[in-house]
């Protein structure tokens, strides 16, 4: 069966219209023109498409199950039409963004916002993971951008450095570690539970990297992170844009470790090949 664009717009001109004379002054077109087209689908269709038994034409249960696929046909024609006319504009149709949940979600959303108010058409998707997972969904994605904590494995990739930010190994002030006003040894870390998200990366370099193995509880974002620490449940890394109120009203402590117990992260925009006006816009905006 052979549909053209032409039926599909005339049966949802009938449709929306509800007379045939109404539909053809809807199209600028003849009534005859539309008569004809529709007889034609209805041929093409096999179908009872329409109820001529009544004063006024109606469709048939048969006709509206075939408008709805008609319709979807149109919305397919104005989705290509909307693309074609975005990529005349040189904006690309969309922008796929992977960051790492570690890194502050505000600037990020002020390129969506930066983006939407240069009337750009462009898209924005964004994705979040953690550590190594970033580089995962970029790839899984074929995302433009990522934003990562971590040197990449892939090749060929363009760096910007964006602006550092810390993070803390923290308590809440009634766990027993917080209690300590010494340094912390390996065993007292040892006798209570890491909460971590996703898991810690050797590339990281953090000091508790190697209690992951004995009591560490996985945690699928720093959202929840951040509630788990502050129930009491275990200590953990927490990124100071996360806990400031927290750290302020000291509710949430900062642990001590011989090596320290603050930790700079130090991401970077990571892009393949040439990058469209969005992406530049991106780029320059988290970079300044």
């Amino acid at each position: 069966m052979h549909v053209t664009l032409e039926q599909a717009r005339t049966l949802d001109a009938f449709a929306r219209a509800g007379t045939l004379q109404a539909a053809a002054r809807a199209l600028r077109k003849a009534h005859s023109a539309v008569l004809y087209a529709l007889k034609h689908l209805e041929s093409q269709a096999g179908l009872s498409l329409f109820d001529r038994t009544g004063y006024r034409t109606r469709l048939t249960p048969a006709g509206e199950e075939v408008l709805r696929h008609c319709q979807r046909l149109l919305e397919a024609e104005a989705a290509l039409t909307a693309a074609c006319e975005e990529l005349r504009s040189g904006w690309e149709p969309v922008l796929r963004v992977v960051f790492d949940a570690v890194v502050p979600l505000g600037p990020v959303l002020e390129v969506v916002r930066a983006l939407k108010e240069a009337k750009a058409p462009t898209r924005v998707q964004l994705s979040v993971d953690s550590l190594g997972g970033v580089e995962e969904r970029f790839e899984a994605e074929h995302a433009q951008v990522m934003i990562s904590v971590l040197p990449p494995r892939l090749q060929g990739l363009t760096a910007t450095a964006l602006p550092a930010f810390k993070a803390r190994l923290v308590a809440h002030k009634t766990h027993p570690l917080a209690r300590l006003k010494r340094a912390l040894t390996r065993e007292d870390l040892c006798a209570h539970v890491l909460l971590t998200v996703r898991g810690s990366d050797p590339r990281l370099q953090l000091p508790t990297a190697q209690l992951e193995a004995q009591s560490a509880v996985h945690l699928s974002d720093f959202h929840a992170k951040k509630a788990a620490v502050v129930a009491g449940l275990g200590f953990g890394w927490l990124p100071d844009w996360l806990i400031e109120e927290e750290l302020a009203k000291g509710e949430v402590l900062a642990l001590k470790l011989p090596r320290g117990s603050v930790h700079t992260f130090a991401p970077r925009l990571l892009h393949r090949g040439s990058p469209g006006p969005a992406a530049r816009k991106l780029v320059a905006l988290l970079a300044r």
